[in-house]
């Protein structure tokens, strides 16, 4: 039987999966958000298929072995993005085609002239006063990033990326060791960097954790990057304080 899924099967995802399963907060954060995410959960707010397309999609998701497909059907995520919105996996750096965060100011802190009507100067301000003050304000910018998952296109029931919820805050990004080299997978990739991440979360939580492999060029070498935004609306109270925990994670890892 040909099988033909709606995306690409992850190899090597029981690396992943197993650092999960060994971590009862992991586990606990992914029922919630599969629970919360149901679309026939009366706090749903979206409204859940057409009957007919429920079903088709069921008989394609059993046709095709296809959990994506069935998950995007009774809650609009595949399995990936049930992970990445537990913020249990990183998302990944212009994630589809579409730029993911948004950075909004230079390499010294200075607001872009294609911003300067898109975010409130009281913001900005605020942003670059800290910005000022920080011991290592390399690679901070102040950025605007969303989080999405995938739903089928009205019509013709293919997928598209679906916006969730859009952010305005700083973002950090740290270099991480080279894994391409070492032909690791995007789930590998992701299992390398998991602990990172969960330390980040359970210190910092609900902050946006972006993940590029191969992306960052430094000297004519490609590295891995990770970038931790931390959204105004959770972070602005205290933000030197968060920043400065976010660093401290980061470079300690590193070492």
């Amino acid at each position: 039987m040909n099988e033909t899924t709606i995306f690409p099967r992850e190899k090597k995802a029981d690396f992943l999966f197993e650092k999960i399963l060994n971590d009862s907060w992991a586990c606990e954060k992914l029922q919630e958000t599969f629970a919360n995410y149901l679309c026939y959960n009366d706090d749903a707010y979206d409204a859940p298929l057409p009957a007919e397309e429920f079903a088709q999609a069921l008989f394609n998701s059993y046709h095709n072995r296809d959990l994506s497909a069935f998950l995007m059907a009774i809650c609009n995520n595949t399995l990936f993005d049930l992970l990445r919105n537990s913020f249990l996996i990183p998302y990944r750096f212009n994630a589809d085609g579409k730029t993911n965060p948004v950075i909004m100011t230079d390499d010294n802190g200075q607001l872009l002239p294609e911003y300067k009507t898109s975010i409130r100067e009281k913001e900005y301000r605020h942003f670059h006063k800290i910005y000022q003050t920080l011991r290592n304000n390399k690679n901070i910018y102040l950025a605007r990033a969303y989080r999405y998952s995938h739903d089928y296109a009205a019509n013709d029931m293919k997928p598209e990326q679906k916006i969730l919820e859009k952010s305005d805050g700083v973002l950090l990004i740290c270099e991480l060791p080279d894994t391409v080299k070492q032909k690791e997978t995007e789930a590998e990739a992701y299992s390398a960097v998991w602990d990172l991440m969960i330390a980040l979360e359970k210190e910092l939580p609900m902050s946006y954790i972006f993940y590029g492999q191969d992306s960052l060029v430094k000297n004519n070498s490609r590295y891995d990057e990770i970038g931790i935004f931390l959204p105004n609306s959770l972070f602005l109270t205290n933000l030197e304080h968060h920043i400065e925990k976010a660093e401290e994670i980061i470079y300690a890892k590193e070492q």
